[in-house]
């Protein structure tokens, strides 16, 4: 680019910028063509008032030219120098054919000067020297009168330094006009630009904040009065806005119902999960009641208590572990995969569906770990919920040094086309969706996870997910937005 500067400008800017440019080169360009112009001009009338300052130099010379009286010659010439009311004289010259000069003549105060080369190799011409501030003209001195004497040529060297002046000086004052012109018309022009790029601005603002936070419309009269495409513009603005507004308002009421659905289904696997161990406690604490007093019915009593409050203690660990950071550290390990299965047992009973778990993790990895079982606990429950009594679904986790990966296969009538893609590309969809589809979408997005889909129509799913370790997370995600 040649001027990558500009480049940086907003277009608000560069537009007033490029018409000062072009007001100011148009400027320029017009007083270059308009001083040339005057100039040749000037240069052919000073090219005829040579000639005729030669006819009567030519004139004056003529009788001792005839009559070869080199002293008169000397005379007339002197006399050209001293009478003068208009053009003044620096030097005049008598050449012979060859170009020899047989007499000269220069005024007083004016130091030899030496002949164009022209002059001694061209019969007729003219010369102006911009730089002596002089005009040079000649031409042979002939006519039928002359054959006998043989050719010679009369050299002239006018004074026009008031001439080659007042030009420079009209050029300066042209360029300095038409400068001055050129800038009032260019600050009028970017005024009267910035008014109606004004528009363009305040929408160009309200784009770039629509970037941080929920686009605003923009009041329509802020144009100018007749400007139709520009109100056209504004109005598509204006509609872009409140469609985007409703979007927002729309996924946030989504996300909101998404998100008391899987407390809901939370609650009540929860409340499941609970409800055999409390009723095993309650029998047992009966039991004692009536039978306290056998030490063999005291002692098997006691024992299904303690098994049922361990019960009750894995799952609520489990679901702490599911929906809190682990204030040590994002680490998933092997205990993720016990709590995760803990919390998805009871629902896969409930279906009828056998739930296994393989896994060759050894050890914890730096990924994040509650961000994992959620991802997880959302996948299995909808596997689950997708496959038929009798079936299976399966959990398969393996780590090297760069990727955690999670396969989950189920054996139910294959993912909707639509989620798979959702899932595939991070996308979250627009219609219908599972339970916690978007919410999952959105936690791999944040895990800058891989994932691949793989549908078997009516024989089931296989979702792979690759996560890479160590990885931060994505900027702007917001998992209950």
């Amino acid at each position: 680019m040649p001027f990558p500067i500009i480049h940086r400008l907003p277009v608000s800017a560069r537009l007033p910028l490029a018409m000062v440019g072009i007001v100011l080169l148009t400027a320029l360009g017009s007083t270059q063509i308009t001083t040339r112009s005057l100039s040749a001009q000037v240069e052919v009338q000073l090219q005829r008032i040579g000639q005729i300052y030669l006819d009567g130099l030519a004139a004056s010379l003529m009788p001792p030219v005839l009559n070869q009286d080199a002293q008169g010659i000397d005379r007339a010439l002197d006399e050209a120098l001293r009478m003068h009311q208009g053009l003044e004289e620096r030097r005049l010259f008598l050449l012979d054919g060859s170009g020899r000069v047989l007499a000269r003549a220069e005024r007083d105060g004016v130091g030899p000067g030496n002949l164009p080369v022209a002059a001694q190799q061209q019969a007729r011409g003219y010369f102006l020297d911009a730089e002596d501030g002089s005009y040079w003209v000649w031409r042979p001195l002939a006519d039928e009168r002359t054959a006998a004497v043989g050719s010679m040529v009369i050299v002239a060297n006018l004074d026009v330094s008031d001439y080659v002046g007042e030009r420079q000086a009209l050029r300066w004052r042209v360029v300095a006009f038409d400068l001055g012109f050129g800038i009032v018309c260019a600050l009028v022009g970017v005024l009267l630009m910035r008014r109606l790029l004004r528009p363009i601005t305040m929408l160009t603002q309200h784009l770039q904040q629509g970037e941080e936070a929920t686009p605003q419309p923009m009041a329509e009269h802020h144009v100018p009065p007749g400007d139709r495409e520009t109100v056209q513009l504004v109005r598509a603005y204006n509609r872009m806005a409140e469609a985007t507004r409703d979007r927002e308002a729309m996924l946030t009421l989504m996300a909101k119902q998404e998100r008391e659905a899987v407390l809901g289904r939370l609650s009540a696997t929860l409340a499941h999960e609970v409800r055999n161990p409390l009723t095993g406690v309650i029998t047992a604490i009966e039991t004692l009641r009536k039978f306290g007093d056998r030490e063999d019915v005291r002692a098997e009593a006691l024992d299904f208590m303690e098994r049922g409050m361990r019960a009750l203690t894995d799952v609520t660990d489990a679901t702490l572990a599911t929906h809190r950071p682990d204030a040590e550290g994002s680490r998933f390990g092997p205990q993720d995969l016990v709590d995760v299965r803990r919390l998805v047992a009871p629902e896969a009973r409930r279906a009828g569906v056998a739930l296994h778990v393989a896994s060759t993790l050894e050890a914890p990895v730096p990924v994040a770990g509650s961000e994992v079982r959620q991802v997880l606990l959302n996948l299995l429950l909808n596997a689950v919920e997708a496959s038929p009594a009798g079936s299976s679904v399966t959990l398969h986790c393996a780590a090297n040094d760069a990727r955690l990966r999670l396969e989950i296969t189920d054996e139910g009538g294959g993912l909707p086309q639509e989620l798979a893609r959702s899932l595939q590309d991070g996308v979250e969809p627009t219609g219908s969706a599972g339970l916690g589809i978007a919410v999952t979408i959105r936690l791999l997005r944040r895990l800058q996870a891989r994932v691949a889909v793989d549908v078997r129509s009516g024989r089931g799913s296989r979702i792979a997910l690759d996560l890479p370790l160590d990885a931060p997370p994505a900027p702007g995600f917001d998992a209950t937005s």
